[in-house]
């Protein structure tokens, strides 16, 4: 329960249009918050007392931007921040995306005591949900054993061939390696701490590694261990080292697989000490290729590729 509600609320802190958001009750206190500014706690508040159980989805505009207040359920509101020069209509559809990953999640209500806006406060989520669900169980006949199952194949970090240009993809333990009752989040976060989970909400199958560390500002060698511990785990998919020590797809195509950018924008609105690079990005060639041919370091390259990503730049897969 409290994996999900992580990974919703996740999709409002990687959103760089989003100041700061949080979980609150229907009392106007601050659950669980993230760059949420103090001083607009008041306001919001008063808002949720005026219009008490007729509280439907509203707006707020303050001086550092639009605050859209959307009830969850009955016990529950997220309060998002967007900043100022964000549409209205935009914000509002933004918040109602995050509503609807909230549907399914069935969140018990709030403890009468808690440390307001305290990070922890979605493990308590968790721990009453589990509490309430095992007094409500009833005992079942014991299940009948099943077949041994193979004993899965043993895999190392050094297994895995991972490089800036690399697009991980999400194995058949993502969403295991981010439940927070799971063994695997919990050899992750002592390993990795935080930093693991947040890599791991930028692999969508389309950035790169490099651009995963830039949009972190976090060094690329750094996500490069994460994501071989987690390839090492089935969290995400990579390319494996094959007998001769070259990169082979995970899934067992032969070769290598890579991304390729490719601009299909507007040239004329590329900025000039960006074009040559950008004049390179054909769906032919790698972020390494480029940068050799122009004469910069790879991490160069990546950056203006994030910074066109928006505006026309797309990556190609490949195997080499």
């Amino acid at each position: 329960m409290a994996g999900d509600l992580e990974r919703a609320l996740s999709k409002l802190r990687f959103d760089d249009q989003v100041i700061g958001y949080s979980l609150m009750t229907k009392m106007g206190r601050p659950f669980v918050s993230f760059s949420f500014p103090d001083d607009l706690f008041p306001r919001v508040k008063e808002s949720i007392s005026l219009y008490k159980a007729d509280l439907r989805l509203m707006t707020i505009d303050t001086d550092k931007g639009l605050v859209v207040l959307a009830p969850v359920d009955d016990n529950w509101i997220l309060t998002v921040l967007y900043v100022p020069e964000l549409q209205l209509g935009l914000a509002i559809a933004k918040t109602k995306n995050v509503l609807r990953m909230l549907e399914g999640i069935e969140l018990p209500p709030p403890p009468d005591e808690f440390e307001e806006s305290a990070e922890s406060n979605l493990e308590v989520l968790e721990s009453i949900a589990i509490q309430a669900a095992s007094t409500a169980a009833e005992p079942s006949a014991a299940p009948t054993a099943a077949p041994a199952a193979p004993e899965p194949e043993i895999l190392s970090p050094d297994d895995f061939l991972v490089t800036s240009s690399t697009v991980p993809t999400k194995g058949e333990a993502f969403s295991t390696a981010l439940s927070l009752d799971s063994e695997l989040y919990s050899e992750m976060k002592k390993i990795y701490r935080n930093f693991g989970f947040d890599v791991l909400m930028l692999v969508d199958g389309r950035k790169t590694v490099g651009q995963i560390a830039d949009s972190m500002f976090q060094p690329t060698e750094k996500v490069i261990d994460l994501l071989k511990w987690a390839a090492s785990k089935r969290v995400v998919e990579v390319p494996r080292v094959d007998a001769s020590g070259e990169g082979a797809p995970a899934r067992g195509l032969s070769g290598r697989f890579v991304k390729c950018p490719k601009f299909e924008g507007d040239l004329s609105k590329v900025r000039a000490d960006h074009v040559k690079i950008v004049q390179l990005c054909d769906g032919t060639k790698t972020t390494e290729e480029i940068a050799e041919a122009v004469g910069v370091p790879v991490p160069r390259v990546i950056q203006v590729l994030a910074i066109y990503r928006k505006r026309g730049m797309k990556m190609i897969g490949k195997t080499l």
